[in-house]
């Protein structure tokens, strides 16, 4: 059963916990797939997690000649300010306890949870992130890699605007479990990031999968188990 939401507009689906648990988890999805937070829903049930699983829809992206100043960059920020009026509306309806909470995402989902958790934007217990985007710069990098982008050209005003979602520059400020999926055909732009973030990070894990690809489209069965034995 999915319920639909919204907070501090934000949409949202929520799925109830199996066994009646009040924690909550925040899960936010992929720009690509899943792209939609029921998509993500399927794709990453997290079924093994006796709490409120609440999957939030990425905010639109903002019109504009540059993708950075103009559309990552607001999308992730947007998403960030968000946080504290999506959980306490997820608390309001659903009873969720007043704990901290669980983050997950993917990609630039994945970069909104670490960024929210890095920040103390809200109480976070824990976290998992799966091929998660850690510095836009590399997402820069990936999206010329993959032809999403021609090509781009930075400026100080585009500098300005990433440099306050550069995850890896606040390593030491990630200082709860967090847990790191990354696919072996990951994007070449961030494998690196992925693992300095690991290595610098306080209580990090990397798990590497076989078979799974940037999107969240193969080897869903393996993320999710891994992500459930993490939040457990």
């Amino acid at each position: 059963m999915m319920i639909t939401g919204e907070a501090a507009g934000v949409q949202f689906v929520a799925v109830p916990p199996a066994a009646g648990g009040r924690r909550l988890v925040v899960v936010w999805h992929l720009l690509g797939e899943p792209g939609t937070p029921e998509a993500m829903a399927e794709a990453l049930p997290l079924t093994g997690v006796d709490a409120w699983r609440v999957y939030a829809a990425l905010p639109a992206w903002g019109e504009g000649p540059d993708p950075v100043v103009l559309g990552y960059a607001p999308m992730v920020e947007s998403a960030v300010a968000a946080m504290p009026a999506l959980v306490e509306a997820a608390r309001d309806r659903f009873g969720c306890d007043g704990g901290p909470v669980d983050l997950v995402g993917g990609s630039a989902g994945g970069h909104i949870a670490l960024t929210t958790t890095a920040r103390g934007v809200v109480p976070v217990r824990r976290v998992a992130v799966v091929n998660p985007a850690v510095t836009v710069e590399a997402v820069v990098e990936a999206s010329i890699g993959t032809g999403a982008l021609d090509s781009y050209t930075w400026t100080d005003a585009s500098r300005a605007a990433v440099e306050p979602l550069d995850v890896l520059a606040r390593a030491e400020k990630l200082t709860i479990p967090l847990l790191v999926v990354r696919g072996e055909q990951e994007y070449p732009a961030f494998r690196p990031v992925q693992a300095a973030l690991c290595a610098a990070a306080p209580d990090a894990r990397l798990v590497d999968v076989p078979g799974l690809a940037h999107m969240l489209v193969t080897q869903q069965d393996r993320v999710d188990a891994e992500m459930s034995a993490w939040l457990a």
